[in-house]
């Protein structure tokens, strides 16, 4: 009896993989944007609360919830402290345009009462907080907070005693705006550091809020090997990809 003829099966032909054998990717399924990953994670803690079978060793699901309140509450306190630093640092920069305006003017003034007189002004103007910039003239301090020193230390002492300080651009001018620069520069650093703990635990609880979602969706495709896409959306994984 002749062998039936087999069709060889070439070597470097891939192997068909089952369709219940699919690969899972998390990187797919977890949201890269801290809103929608916020969302998923909502979701995620939800449906875990109503599963009463299903555990991880290492976290439990009210531990979860913990970390998607933290990840949502940074998130939260992020957007608020940032939105409300943008009026407090456009008005800080006003400020300082305001100062380099009034700078002009008050040099005039210094040129005035020394006479006209080009070294005698130049000799005076560091008494009043600026400082000899490398392209020629003088300016106050770029840095705000040694701006802020200049202002208070030099500058506002050398107009009052000036016979110029009732005019203009004299102490009333730079008192009243030396007054509300301190008081937002004080208040924009302690947004920048209202931010940056934000950030900080915003960024702590992701890192643990991705970690779990990830073992979520393996343990669901270990459990329903032939259904776990259908599980993956009922759970909160409602896109394939973000």
């Amino acid at each position: 009896m002749a062998d039936q003829a087999t069709t060889p099966v070439s070597a470097g032909a891939p192997t068909p993989m089952p369709a219940t054998d699919a690969v899972v990717n998390p990187k797919l399924l977890i949201p890269k944007k801290d809103g929608p990953l916020a969302e998923v994670g909502r979701l995620v803690a939800e449906a875990w609360g109503k599963e009463t079978w299903f555990a991880l060793r290492w976290k439990t699901q009210a531990d979860f919830v913990k970390v998607v309140t933290d990840f949502t509450a940074g998130l939260t306190e992020k957007r608020s402290a940032a939105t409300a630093r943008t009026p407090q640092s456009q008005r800080l920069q006003e400020l300082d345009d305001q100062f380099d305006e009034g700078l002009r003017i008050l040099k005039k003034y210094v040129n005035e009462d020394s006479g006209y007189d080009k070294a005698r002004t130049d000799a005076r103007l560091p008494g009043f907080g600026l400082l000899a910039n490398k392209n020629g003239g003088f300016i106050l301090s770029r840095d705000r907070d040694q701006r802020l020193v200049a202002l208070r230390e030099l500058l506002l002492p050398s107009v009052a005693a000036a016979p110029f300080a009732g005019r203009d651009y004299g102490t009333a001018y730079w008192q009243t705006r030396f007054d509300e620069y301190k008081t937002l520069l004080g208040k924009t650093d302690g947004l920048a550091g209202k931010v940056s703990r934000s950030v900080s635990q915003k960024d702590t609880a992701k890192q643990e809020l991705r970690k779990t979602l990830q073992a979520v969706i393996y343990a669901l495709k270990a459990n329903f090997p032939d259904t776990f896409e259908a599980e993956l959306r009922s759970w909160g994984f409602r896109k394939e990809s973000y």
